[in-house]
């Protein structure tokens, strides 16, 4: 995201402008995968409430919330990725994690640092006065300074005036309208971190300061005997406040949390919704194609990611399901039904059963990654599935052995020969399972074994003619390495 094309102009089929979802943003971090890590990672630093002294504990608090805020930095900058390229719903992720993601929380923290030392710096040098200009200037800009950071994923392009700015000219006047979106969440933000604060934490701070002055000004033994009885009643009265702490310290990070993952969701939106000013690819289903747009599959898409919001997951099922089965061979509705059963994770049968259909049809379509993947996320649910078609199977090993995967390949074929007794494809899968044992896996004699076991079966097949070349390749190995041995 070097420079933006802004000569390209707006097609009629734009995404909804972001401030028509504000709801939906506010929505999107109680859906259910998103909540759950929201709350393990606030929870994380309020383990420090069962240490012993208050020292321990800011140590302990400080070291588990720097991880639990790189633990969440990742799942937001994966929020904001995915919604920047259409994905508005996480039923519509990768199933696997962007690796290039794993650093960002450090670039995330080190656009931090070097906008608050800017502003550091402008204090030191021009007093206060200016800082408070420099401290307007960079809020303002960091919206689109983190936009460009995440979508780069390099610090130094967040850093770049020139990308910084050719992104908010992109953008235009809307651009001022986020910033003050934004400016109300984190004033919102730090209400309720102010709120926990009072809560939970004032009373124990104060309470501390008070000791500390206490054993400061001791000067003869009574006093000290009376600092001594000070301390004893601040142990008491901490171990009485932790559950109140505890609350407090969820709050703030939960509230925190939440918060930012609003305004990841609504950034990434906005890149999604000015993609074509910013000359950014997208491939969420609504975006684009030539002019055209698929409104049936538009319209299910919106209605099924509304009820996955409110928590209707079978009223979501009932809509995939019924797209799917009006266009069977449709990949995007078999994919999203797909998913859908799989996030469910309560409905194996019907998982598995679709997915027979559905791995046939996309290895008819040569997609045979995303067949690997359909047989990944039913083995999660049910290690034993395999296609329950013969040729569906074999096409699947196939597939598996060519993207480098030997032992998925034998695996997918294990037991082929008793699943389907007489089956004229068995001659083909002893041959292939041979032929990657022998070639990938180096195990000749078991490879030489199937070899046998074709050539004695189906003398008259042609992979019969093809094991006796391997069983003659196979001697003439053993025969050159005798005299090795």
């Amino acid at each position: 995201m070097n420079s933006y094309a802004h000569s390209r102009p707006p097609v009629a089929d734009t995404p909804p402008p972001f401030w028509g979802r504000i709801p939906r943003f506010f929505l999107f971090p109680l859906h259910p995968s998103v909540l759950f890590r929201l709350c393990l990672f606030a929870a994380l630093p309020a383990v420090c409430v069962f240490t012993t002294g208050i020292n321990a504990g800011i140590v302990v608090f400080a070291g588990l919330s720097l991880l639990a805020w790189i633990f969440y930095l990742r799942l937001g900058s994966r929020i904001f990725c995915e919604t920047s390229r259409g994905r508005l719903s996480p039923e519509q992720y990768d199933s696997q994690p962007d690796e290039s993601l794993t650093h960002l929380p450090y670039a995330i923290f080190g656009l931090i640092f070097v906008s608050s030392f800017a502003i550091g710096l402008v204090e030191g040098l021009f007093g206060s006065g200016l800082a408070v200009a420099a401290n307007l200037l960079v809020s303002l800009l960091m919206p689109a300074a983190l936009m460009v950071l995440v979508h780069t994923r390099s610090l130094l392009a967040g850093l770049s005036p020139g990308q910084v700015w050719d992104l908010i000219s992109s953008i235009g006047k809307p651009y001022l309208l986020l910033f003050l979106f934004l400016f109300c969440l984190s004033s919102a933000q730090m209400f309720l971190a102010f709120k926990c604060f009072e809560l939970g934490i004032a009373p124990i701070t104060e309470k501390w300061l008070l000791l500390q002055q206490m054993l400061k000004e001791v000067q003869s033994e009574a006093e000290w005997m009376a600092a001594q009885s000070a301390l004893s009643e601040f142990d008491a009265f901490l171990r009485r406040q932790r559950p109140r702490l505890g609350f407090a310290l969820f709050g703030f990070n939960a509230a925190a949390m939440f918060f930012t993952t609003v305004a990841f969701n609504m950034m990434g939106y906005v890149l999604y919704q000015y993609h074509q000013a910013l000359g950014l690819t997208v491939d969420e289903p609504r975006a684009t194609r030539g002019g055209q747009r698929d409104e049936p599959q538009d319209a299910a898409g919106e209605q099924i990611a509304a009820l996955l919001a409110e928590g209707q997951m079978n009223k979501a099922l009932d809509i995939a399901y019924e797209e799917q089965r009006v266009e069977p061979d449709n990949v995007a509705a078999n994919e999203r039904y797909h998913k859908l059963l799989h996030l469910a994770g309560d409905k194996t049968e019907r998982l598995t059963s679709h997915a027979n259909r559905f791995i046939a049809l996309l290895l008819r379509q040569q997609m045979a990654d995303k067949a690997l993947e359909v047989l990944r996320r039913c083995r999660e649910q049910s290690p034993d599935f395999r296609p329950e078609d013969p040729a569906t199977l074999l096409a699947l090993a196939q597939s598996a052995r060519a993207r480098r995967d030997p032992k998925q390949a034998l695996d997918i074929m294990r037991a082929f020969d008793k699943k389907h007794p007489r089956h004229p494809l068995i001659p083909e899968v002893y041959s292939l399972s041979a032929r990657i044992l022998c070639e990938d896996l180096r195990q000749d004699a078991t490879a030489a074994r199937l070899f046998a076991a074709i050539i004695e079966r189906y003398p008259e097949h042609p992979c019969a003619a093809q094991a006796r070349e391997y069983q003659g390749v196979l001697a003439r190995m053993r025969s050159g390495e005798a005299p090795a041995t």
